[in-house]
């Protein structure tokens, strides 16, 4: 499953973008809340043994494996990168070999099916999109009536400063959040908002950043047969870094767990007010 035709040098491992990277050294890149939001989607939007979802931009598959083996639901999942695709496969062979999720590779924007789901995941993801209205707005049309879309947006609560954003624009290649809540709330205007609650974000101490960053770097070393030191050393300094940039981040950083269902008869009208 996993490609061994792979010429891996340091070199390989700098030039990767970061959805690749992250891909590559099969990093359970999990939606803020991890699986506490989880837990919460779940509950709050009835997923159960009967949903049939989709995750759109599902990287290494963690929202839909977890959920799929939380709560037994089937459904699908795609990513634009292949070694995503590649890793999620390999995820649920590995640590959910029950669970009845299909992995493909598609353009969120391109993709098209006659298929509806009772549930569209899109967790944080929306805003690695070009245009994150047009990518929300592709997104509902995945849904049956009544269906629900979960989303885990991130918002600004103080203005970033500018060496930040920049170094966020370096290490994830996209301009990080900086909007505020109501500017991001916006963007859903044309849903019913069932749950939402908001939330901080701890920033990790450097052992928490340590053993997460061993951990995984020991787990991809295995998964690609990797011995060679100077690249578990190059590996490890990146993703290192990816934390510490998330770390900065979450000072300025709080998250939102939406469940947000979509009604035909109502959409795009809102006539309940939020809150």
């Amino acid at each position: 499953m996993i490609r061994e035709n792979l010429n891996i040098t340091k070199e390989f491992i700098n030039n990767l973008n970061y959805p690749d990277f992250v891909s590559f050294i099969n990093q359970w890149n999990v939606l803020p809340g991890s699986f506490v939001t989880i837990n919460k989607w779940a509950k709050f939007s009835n997923i159960n043994e009967n949903s049939n979802i989709l995750q759109i931009a599902c990287t290494t598959g963690f929202q839909s494996r977890e959920i799929a083996i939380l709560t037994g639901c089937k459904g699908k999942a795609f990513d634009l990168s292949h070694m995503a695709v590649e890793m999620a496969k390999y995820n649920k062979k590995v640590y959910a070999p029950n669970i009845t999720i299909d992995y493909f590779q598609a353009d969120g924007m391109l993709y098209e099916t006659s298929e509806k789901f009772s549930h569209v995941l899109i967790g944080a993801g929306i805003q690695f999109f070009p245009n994150p209205q047009k990518a929300l707005n592709k997104s509902v049309s995945f849904l049956k009536d009544n269906g629900y879309l979960l989303a885990s947006p991130y918002y600004a609560i103080d203005e970033l400063p500018k060496e930040i954003i920049a170094k966020g624009k370096e290490v994830f290649g996209i301009n990080v959040t900086s909007k505020s809540y109501k500017e991001i709330i916006g963007m859903y205007e044309t849903l019913e908002v069932m749950y939402e609650d908001r939330n901080t974000i701890p920033v990790e101490t450097e052992g928490e950043l340590k053993k997460y960053c061993e951990n995984t770097i020991d787990r991809a070393c295995i998964i690609h047969n990797i011995s060679d030191q100077e690249i578990y050393e190059t590996m490890y300094k990146r993703l290192l870094l990816v934390r510490q940039t998330s770390n900065l981040l979450r000072q300025y950083l709080n998250y939102s767990v939406l469940v947000l269902r979509y009604r035909k008869n109502t959409y795009p009208n809102r006539y309940v007010e939020l809150f």
